[in-house]
C-alpha cells in the first residue's frame, strides 16, 4: 500500500457506504487535532497501529484497489486484539473497568493512535470490539496542547488483609491523569465488597519514603513497627505527580475502627535507615558485583579491622548526613545463587554446559567469566573498558556443548535477561553488559541467540542507551578480521531474511509491533558492528550497506520510503511504521540519491506553491538566471544574492546573446565555467595541495566574502538539479559540510607531507630524538612564498613537543590545520551551501557520498555505457556500431572523458555508474563530410554513416579535439 506524502483527502467514489466510513473517520481526526489545542480534559481511545491499518486497506483508504482485490478483502481483526496482555493486575469491579485490563507496555507513539468517542462507536459498531482502552487527556498550559499517556500508571499496592491481618501485595493501574480521590473512591469500594464482614469507614494511600524499594523490604519493615516511613498522598494530587516509576510502591491503609499504620518519627526513621544500611555493610548481598557504594562488598570495613560498633557508628553518621543514595540499595540474592562464582573459578568447570547455565542465573557472575588470563589478574576481574577481555578459547569450548542443545542456551539467555526484559529495567552497570557482549561472542550460535522467538536479545539491545551501545562497539574492535566479518555477515543475513519476510507479507510490511521492534533491534545490534568497524576498520563500508532495502516494498519503493522518512522526521506517527533511513548508512547510495531527489521535488513543489506565477498560470516557476558570458561571476552573483531568489526551485541557464532552451546543457556549462573561474589561481581563493591534486581554502584570500558563499552556492545549486561539477575538492571538505568530525587521517589527501611527518613523530621511542626535532606548539604555513605563524594554544612557541604530549600535538594541530586556520572562509561556503541545501534528505550522506553526488565516481569505464546505450537508425551489433566501440575503448583515458563531456556535457561519473546514464547514439546522414555532433542536454550523439572506417576515426577525433560547451541542433 503506498502511503502518499501529499495525501490530503478523498473523493466520493467507489462504494458510497465505505466512502462514509472514510468521511467520519478523517472529521474525527481533524477534530482530535482541534481538541489537542483546546483547554480542559477529555476521554479518547487507544486504538492499535495494525487494526487502522487493516481497517484502511479494507476500506481501500489510499483508492489504490482495482475491483478484483477488493473482493479478496480480508475484515481487520478484533480491535486491540494485537495489544492484549495475559499479565494478571489487581482484579476491579466492575470486570470491565480500563483499569482492570492488561495490554502489552507501548513503547513508542507509532504504536498506537488515538480516536474520539464518535469514531470508536463507528468501528466498534462495525468491527469486533475487545475492550475499549480508554485514556484521559489533560491539557498543560507549558506546552499549549493537551498530553495523553497511552500507559496507564503501574504501582504494587501494599495491603494489611481484614480478614486474616497477613500481608498481601497486588499489581494495580490508573490513569495518569487520574485524581487520586477518583482512585480512592473505586478502591474503597473494592475493597469494601471484599470484606464485607469488616466495614471499611475509609481509606488512603501512603507514598514510601523510598517509594524504589521492593515489595520484600517495604513489607518486612510494616510487620515489624506497623509504621510507615513515608507520606499520605494528598486527594487533590494527580497520578502523574507522583512521577513514578512502572511498579513503584504504594501502601493501602484501611480505617475500619481506626487507621492501620502510624507514621515514623523522625528519629525512628534514622533508626530504621541506620539498621538496614548496618545490615548491608556487615553481611552484603551476596551478589558477586554490587553497584551500593556502601555494601560489604564495596566498603572496605572488615579489611580496616573496623569492629560492629564502629560500621554502626559510620552508618548513623551516613544516615544522619543524607549521605546515602537510596535508589541504589542492593537486595540480598535468593539462596539459590547464594554459592555462584564465575565459571573460571568454579568446580563446575569439568561440566561445562551444567556449569554455563548455573551461572547464569545471576547476570554479574556471568558477566565476570569467561575472562582471558584470570589468575594472572590476582584471581579478581575488574571491566576494562577498552577490552573485554574474552577468553575465546572457552567460548568456543563451551558453545560446542550448546550446539545440539539450543534449548539449553535458551534458558541461559531466559535466566540472564528475561527479568530484565519483562519488567523493563535497563542494564546498571558494565558487567550485566559484558554478560550481553559475552552471549554475541558464541558465533555459532547467534541466528539462534538473535533470532529466538521471544526476541529477549534484541530487546535489550532495543533499550540499551547511547554510553552503552558505544561500549559494546569499542569492545567488538578486539575482535579479529575473521571474527568480526564472521558477526556483521550473520546479522545482514538476519536482516536480509526479515526483509523478504516482510516482503512478502500478504497486507504490507510492519503490520505487527514486533515486527518493527524486530527490525529495529537487528538494525541497532548492525550499527554497534558498523561503529565498531569505523573505530577500526576490518570492513569496507560497502559490506554495511543492505541493497534488499529496495525492494522491500512491492512498488515505488523510493516514495514509499521517503513518505515514512517524512513522517518520522515530522513526528507524524500516524502514519509511521519503520525507515531505513535512520541507519542511512546502510541504505545504497543510488537508492539514497532517488531520496534526496524526492526531497528536492518536495521543497521545489512547497517552494511553487507560494508563488504567484503559479497560482494564476498553473506553469512551474524556474530559477532563471540570465548571464553574460564574458562577466559571468558578477552576472550570477548579482541574481544569486536577491533576497527573495527561489534558490530550490529548477534551474534555468540562458546566455545573453545566445539562442537555445536549457534542457541541461547550458545549465552545465554555466557550472563548467563558473567553477573554472572561481577556483583558478587568478582569484586566490584556492591553492593547490598535494602537487596539484586537490584544492583547498587558502586562508589569506583577499577576494570579497561573498565569492566563498556563491562557491557554495553553486555546490547546493548543482546537487539539487543533479549537475556533475569538475572540481578538485578534498573529501575532508565534504565530510565538514555534513558536520562530521574530522580526524588526522584526513590530513592524507590533503597534505601527505605532515601526514607522514605525524606518523614519524608517533614512532619514535627516544624521547631525545624527539627533543632534536625542535618542534614545539606552534603551526606555520605558507602562501604565495609568504610564511605566516600561529600557536597551537596559548604561548605554543614556548611549549616544547615532547614524548609526553606528542600526541596533544598531532591533535591540535590538526585541529588547527583542517578548522580553525580557514574557519572563516568554509562557514562562508557553508552558509551558501545551507542557502540551497536544507532539511532531512541531505542528512542521509556522509561526506564522501556527498562528494560523489556532486563530483561523480572516481572510477571510469566506458564499457558500462556501452552496455546501456540505446540506438536510433542503427543495430547495436552491426559491425559498423561494433568499430565505432572498439574505437573509443582505444582512446587514452583522458579521451575517453573528452568523449564522455562531448556527449553529455560533463565528464563526471553519476551515482549510480555510467549504467545509470541513458545515452542514445542517433543516426545522422549517410556518406557526409560532416562531424559527428551531440545533443548534449539529451545525451545524444549524432552519428553520421561514414562509407570508410577511418573517416569515422578520422571525423571523431577532430570533433573530440575541438570538443568545447555543447551543440544545439
Amino acid at each position: 500500500m503506498i502511503n502518499h506524502f501529499l495525501h490530503n483527502w478523498h473523493q466520493p467514489v467507489g462504494d458510497p457506504l465505505e466512502y462514509e466510513e472514510i468521511k467520519r473517520y478523517d472529521d474525527g481526526r481533524r477534530r482530535y487535532d482541534k481538541t489537542l489545542r483546546e483547554k480542559g480534559g477529555i476521554e479518547y481511545y487507544l486504538v492499535s497501529k495494525k487494526f487502522v491499518k487493516q481497517w484502511k486497506y479494507y476500506v481501500d483508504y489510499y483508492e489504490e484497489m482495482g475491483d478484483q482485490q477488493k473482493e479478496a478483502r480480508k475484515k481487520p481483526d478484533k480491535i486491540n486484539s494485537d495489544l492484549q496482555s495475559n499479565e494478571k493486575v489487581f482484579k476491579y469491579i466492575p470486570e470491565d473497568h480500563v483499569y482492570n485490563s492488561s495490554i502489552r507496555f507501548l513503547e513508542n507513539e507509532w504504536d498506537y493512535e488515538y480516536i474520539l468517542k464518535e469514531v470508536f462507536d463507528l468501528f466498534k459498531e462495525k468491527y469486533s470490539s475487545i475492550q475499549p482502552q480508554k485514556r484521559i487527556g489533560f491539557y498543560y498550559e507549558n506546552e499549549k496542547k493537551k498530553v495523553v499517556y497511552p500507559n496507564l500508571a503501574r504501582f504494587t499496592l501494599i495491603y494489611q488483609s481484614l480478614r486474616d491481618n497477613k500481608f498481601y501485595s497486588v499489581k494495580a493501574q490508573v490513569d495518569h491523569h487520574s485524581e487520586i480521590k477518583s482512585w480512592l473512591d473505586l478502591l474503597k469500594a473494592t475493597f469494601q465488597d471484599e470484606y464485607k464482614q469488616n466495614p471499611i469507614t475509609n481509606i488512603r494511600i501512603w507514598l514510601p519514603r523510598h517509594q524504589n524499594y521492593n515489595v520484600d523490604l517495604i513489607t518486612q519493615q510494616l510487620e515489624q513497627t506497623m509504621l510507615i516511613d513515608g507520606d499520605v498522598l494528598q486527594e487533590t494530587l494527580m497520578v502523574f505527580q507522583l512521577q513514578s516509576q512502572r511498579d513503584d510502591c504504594l501502601i493501602l491503609d484501611f480505617e475500619s475502627n481506626k487507621w492501620q499504620f502510624n507514621k515514623v518519627d523522625e528519629q525512628q526513621q534514622i533508626e530504621l535507615d541506620t539498621e538496614l544500611l548496618f545490615n548491608r555493610a556487615l553481611n552484603g548481598c551476596g551478589k558477586y558485583v554490587c553497584d551500593f557504594p556502601h555494601c560489604k562488598l564495596n566498603n572496605g570495613f572488615l579489611e580496616q579491622d573496623f569492629s560492629q560498633d564502629d560500621i554502626k557508628g559510620i552508618c548513623q553518621q551516613l544516615v544522619e548526613n543524607e549521605e546515602v543514595n537510596w535508589n541504589q540499595l542492593c537486595y540480598q540474592v535468593n539462596n539459590i545463587n547464594n554459592k555462584l562464582i564465575p565459571l573460571q573459578m568454579s568446580e563446575f568447570q569439568l561440566d561445562l554446559q551444567e556449569a554455563t547455565i548455573k551461572i547464569s542465573q545471576q547476570l554479574e557472575i556471568f558477566g565476570a567469566s569467561f575472562v582471558e588470563n584470570f589468575y594472572n589478574k590476582s584471581g579478581v576481574y575488574a571491566i576494562d573498558l577498552q577490552n573485554a577481555d574474552v577468553d575465546t578459547n572457552l567460548i568456543i569450548e563451551t558453545q560446542s556443548k550448546f550446539i545440539n542443545y539450543k534449548k539449553g542456551f535458551t534458558l541461559i539467555i531466559n535466566n540472564l535477561f528475561s527479568q530484565k526484559e519483562k519488567n523493563y529495567e535497563p542494564l546498571t552497570n558494565l558487567y550485566q553488559l559484558r554478560a550481553l557482549y559475552l552471549i554475541l561472542q558464541f558465533r555459532q550460535l547467534l541466528e539462534h541467540i538473535v533470532d529466538e522467538k521471544q526476541q529477549i536479545i534484541l530487546k535489550i539491545i532495543r533499550r540499551l542507551n547511547v554510553n552503552q551501545k558505544l561500549q559494546l562497539s569499542r569492545w567488538f574492535t578486539n575482535l579479529s578480521k575473521a571474527e568480526f566479518e564472521d558477526t556483521t555477515k550473520k546479522i545482514k543475513k538476519l536482516i536480509n531474511s526479515e526483509i523478504l519476510r516482510q516482503q512478502h507479507t500478504p497486507l504490507m510490511p510492519f503490520l505487527e509491533i514486533e515486527d518493527t521492534y524486530k527490525m529495529v533491534g537487528l538494525f541497532e545490534l548492525f550499527q554497534i558492528l558498523q561503529k565498531s568497524n569505523k573505530m577500526n576498520t576490518r570492513l569496507q563500508s560497502s559490506e554495511f550497506v543492505i541493497d534488499l532495502i529496495t525492494k522491500l516494498y512491492k512498488q515505488d519503493a523510493d516514495k514509499e520510503e521517503f513518505s515514512q522518512f517524512r513522517y518520522y522526521a515530522a513526528k507524524q506517527w500516524r502514519n509511521y511504521s519503520f525507515t531505513f533511513c535512520l541507519y542511512a548508512w546502510s541504505i545504497p547510495i543510488e537508492f539514497k540519491s532517488k531520496l534526496l531527489s524526492l526531497d528536492c521535488k518536495v521543497k521545489q513543489h512547497d517552494s511553487m506553491s507560494h508563488s504567484v506565477k503559479y497560482h494564476f498560470t498553473g506553469q512551474a516557476p524556474y530559477l532563471s538566471l540570465q548571464i553574460e558570458r564574458n562577466n559571468i561571476i558578477e552576472s550570477a552573483i548579482k541574481q544569486l544574492q536577491i533576497t527573495h531568489i527561489p534558490l530550490k526551485n529548477p534551474l534555468k541557464v540562458q546566455f545573453i546573446g545566445e539562442q537555445g532552451v536549457d534542457e541541461g546543457g547550458p545549465k552545465r556549462e554555466f557550472f563548467r565555467l563558473m567553477m573554472e573561474k572561481l577556483i583558478s589561481p587568478d582569484y586566490g581563493m584556492f591553492i593547490p595541495k598535494n602537487n596539484g591534486t586537490v584544492y583547498w581554502f587558502n586562508p589569506k584570500s583577499f577576494e570579497m566574502p561573498i565569492y566563498y558563499s556563491l562557491i557554495g552556492k553553486l555546490l547546493g545549486l548543482a546537487l539539487y538539479n543533479q549537475v556533475l561539477l569538475d572540481v578538485r575538492f578534498p573529501t575532508v571538505l565534504f565530510k565538514k559540510l555534513q558536520n562530521e568530525k574530522v580526524t588526522e587521517e584526513d590530513l592524507k589527501e590533503l597534505d601527505m607531507e605532515i601526514y607522514t611527518g605525524f606518523q614519524y613523530l608517533r614512532e619514535q621511542t627516544d624521547s631525545n630524538l624527539i627533543s632534536n626535532l625542535a618542534l614545539n606548539f606552534n603551526a606555520s604555513y605558507v602562501v604565495w612564498g609568504e610564511a605566516y605563524f600561529d600557536d597551537l594554544k596559548p604561548n605554543g612557541f614556548q611549549v616544547n613537543v615532547t614524548k609526553e604530549n606528542r600526541e596533544e600535538y598531532i591533535e591540535l594541530y590538526t585541529d588547527w590545520y583542517l578548522n580553525k586556520l580557514v574557519k572563516s572562509q568554509f562557514d562562508l561556503l557553508h552558509s551558501g551551501f545551507k542557502s540551497v541545501v536544507d532539511g532531512d534528505g541531505i542528512k542521509l550522506f556522509s561526506g564522501e557520498e556527498l562528494q560523489a553526488l556532486i563530483i561523480g565516481l572516481p572510477h571510469f569505464d566506458l564499457k558500462d555505457l556501452e552496455l546501456v546505450t540505446k540506438y536510433d537508425g542503427y543495430d547495436d551489433k552491426s559491425e559498423y556500431i561494433r568499430y565505432f566501440w572498439s574505437c573509443i575503448h582505444s582512446l587514452s583515458i583522458e579521451m575517453q572523458k573528452r568523449f564522455l563531456f562531448f556527449c553529455t556535457g560533463t565528464d563526471r561519473i553519476p551515482v549510480g555508474g555510467l549504467k545509470s546514464i541513458k545515452f542514445v547514439i542517433q543516426k545522422h546522414g549517410e556518406d557526409t563530410e560532416q562531424l559527428p555532433s551531440a545533443h548534449t542536454c539529451f545525451n545524444v550523439l549524432l552519428l553520421p554513416l561514414y562509407k570508410k572506417k577511418e573517416t569515422l576515426r578520422d571525423k571523431l577525433m577532430i570533433s573530440l579535439d575541438n570538443a568545447e560547451g555543447f551543440g544545439l541542433m
